[in-house]
């Protein structure tokens, strides 16, 4: 596993422990994968680089600040609950917040140093892989620092 797979787990893992790994959890059924997940299973959050996926901070190869994307998606099917829960997950203040679950560990248990979040984006839509159908999504932005 190289260092960029390690952190992309991480944050899976994070966001997968906070919303959904508790005897009771916040949000039922959510797919969360720490690769991009071109058929997903909404709700669904999968974490793959950014574009761009590295900045520069100083001089030297290891001195990079790295960025992911980190996509929510839910279904179409029920138009209206699935605005519902992604409109939750967008929310700062809610306990669903995606912001929230990565910030509940800024080091990822020491895999980083410290992170930040951008986001979220606004909806947008997904189409599935067969192309027969959609997802509505947003995206986030998580900024590593080694």
């Amino acid at each position: 596993m190289t260092a960029l797979d390690a952190i992309m787990q991480a944050l899976a893992d994070q966001i997968q422990l906070t919303l959904s790994g508790t005897a009771d959890p916040l949000i039922e059924n959510l797919q969360v994968t720490g690769i991009l997940n071109i058929d997903p299973t909404p709700p669904s959050i999968d974490v793959y680089p950014a574009d761009p996926s590295q900045e520069s901070l100083t001089f030297g190869r290891a001195n990079n600040e790295l960025s992911f994307t980190v996509r929510a998606r839910v279904t179409t099917v029920d138009h209206e609950a699935g605005q519902r829960l992604l409109l939750s997950m967008m929310d700062p203040s809610a306990t669903t917040s995606l912001t929230r679950a990565v910030k509940a560990n800024k080091t990822l248990t020491g895999k980083v140093s410290a992170l930040s979040v951008a986001g979220p984006s606004g909806f947008g839509v997904y189409n599935d892989r067969q192309g027969e159908g959609s997802y509505l999504g947003c995206t986030w932005t998580v900024r590593v620092f080694p």
